[in-house]
């Protein structure tokens, strides 16, 4: 009976942890964190003038605030640096470009509320990291 009374207690505090996201405050900002799926360590990254640091493999920032944040095709449009194994990687074309311009002519700016964004290293680029919305 006790070890019953234990996973039922395990099984419900991990449905309350999964759902931490869901109690989030309102906000009137772009409210992003930023999840490495690159498979490397990255250091000293900076996303649109937000200072994310220092971010492993498969670990996820805390929530930068923005102002505006705009997408295209499921691709944020961001500047950005970071440093993996010494290398300097900066924004891969696929997220580059300002809503509404030449070269985002189908860009979209998020509405407030909080995101997550995906980092990738570019396919088809030397040196390059995308980034993808996730859902």
């Amino acid at each position: 009976m006790r070890l019953l009374q234990l996973l039922l207690l395990a099984a419900l505090l991990s449905i309350f942890a999964c759902k931490k996201d869901d109690a989030l405050p309102a906000t009137q900002t772009v409210m992003v964190k930023f999840e490495n799926k690159t498979g490397y360590d990255i250091k000293y990254l900076s996303v649109s003038r937000a200072e994310v640091g220092d971010l492993k493999k498969g670990k996820t920032s805390e929530y930068f605030s923005y102002e505006q944040f705009g997408q295209q095709f499921g691709f944020a449009l961001v500047e950005a640096v970071g440093t993996i194994d010494g290398k300097k990687y900066f924004t891969g074309s696929a997220c580059q470009g300002i809503c509404g311009t030449s070269s985002a002519p189908h860009g979209t700016w998020l509405n407030p509320g909080y995101y997550k964004i995906g980092i990738y290293i570019a396919k088809n680029e030397p040196n390059a990291l995308e980034f993808k919305l996730l859902d």
